[in-house]
């Protein structure tokens, strides 16, 4: 939790500092930020690559937690997985992956005089951003020859594909072990023996729902149809705002079902703000699912 934290808040730095703008237009997208230290424009750029490499650390970090997850329910023993070494190379799963992902930015989607060209007017007339004042990543696919012929950027698609395979797994594997701990859960409602631990193992149901939900629904498809639409000449602005608007709400609703569903969360935080009071002290063992 510690590490996802970290994670949440130097993503939301990076978002707050480089303030990008996400940018669909036509045959391209662009990932767009001002230029800050005008002195040294590449301190931006490397900021801009390794912001986006973030993408790639939180979508794996979500598979590991669910890995987490349903070994925690099983309870075969399987957590001890997650200790000492085996736990650090866990963590470095995600950071391996952000690396790849910052690579691939780097290398297959930098800016060049085709793509500054095309989106020049555009980013004029509706930002007031001169292509001077920015940096940019990003794949324009469709290149015009002097000729007038067009022909695809595969040198781009080659990374768009590296960045699109990062997500697909990442997305299989959350709905694979996202099934199968939702399958054990139902068996933990039946053999609950008492009605506080039928009850919790409903609400980790509700919540492991609801986090599957998130990450799919607010990082994998927005940012699946932002990558692509400009493919079929189906860029467009919203779709870019979209994907803004998705990727900055992700760090603040991932958190929520945790907090909301589950009692125990929800009953601490209202204490907490003053809305309710405290009850009295009520002990219950939950040492069966306290590695949940």
């Amino acid at each position: 939790m510690i590490f996802f934290s970290s994670v949440s808040l130097g993503y939301s730095f990076l978002e707050y500092f480089m303030n990008p703008l996400l940018l669909s237009f036509g045959d391209c997208f662009q990932v767009i930020s001002k230029i800050r230290f005008t002195s040294y424009p590449w301190i931006d750029g490397y900021f801009l690559d390794w912001g986006c490499g973030f993408c790639g650390i939180i979508m794996s970090m979500f598979v590991v937690h669910f890995v987490f997850r349903f070994f925690a329910l099983q309870r075969r023993g399987n957590l001890k997985y997650f200790e000492g070494w085996y736990f650090l190379c866990w963590l470095a799963i995600p950071i391996c992956l952000g690396i790849l992902w910052a690579a691939a930015v780097q290398t297959f989607l930098h800016g060049d005089s085709e793509s500054s060209e095309y989106m020049r007017e555009t980013l004029l007339e509706n930002y007031n951003l001169n292509i001077s004042d920015i940096v940019y990543v990003g794949v324009l696919y469709h290149k015009k020859l002097a000729d007038g012929t067009t022909i695809l950027n595969y040198h781009g698609i080659q990374g768009v594909c590296i960045l699109g395979a990062i997500m697909n797994i990442c997305f299989i594997l959350i709905i694979y072990f996202g099934v199968l701990t939702y399958q054990r859960i139902k068996q933990l409602i039946m053999e609950g023996r008492s009605e506080y631990t039928r009850k919790l193992q409903k609400q980790l149901y509700q919540a492991l729902v609801i986090q599957t939900i998130i990450p799919v629904f607010f990082m994998i498809v927005p940012l699946t149809i932002y990558f692509f639409s400009p493919l079929f000449h189906l860029g467009h602005p919203i779709i870019g705002d979209l994907a803004t608007f998705s990727c900055a709400m992700y760090p603040v609703l991932d958190p929520l079902p945790v907090m909301f569903v589950i009692d125990n969360y929800r009953l601490a935080i209202l204490e907490g703000i003053g809305c309710i009071k405290r009850q009295g002290e009520v002990n219950v063992n939950v040492t069966s699912t306290s590695a949940i």
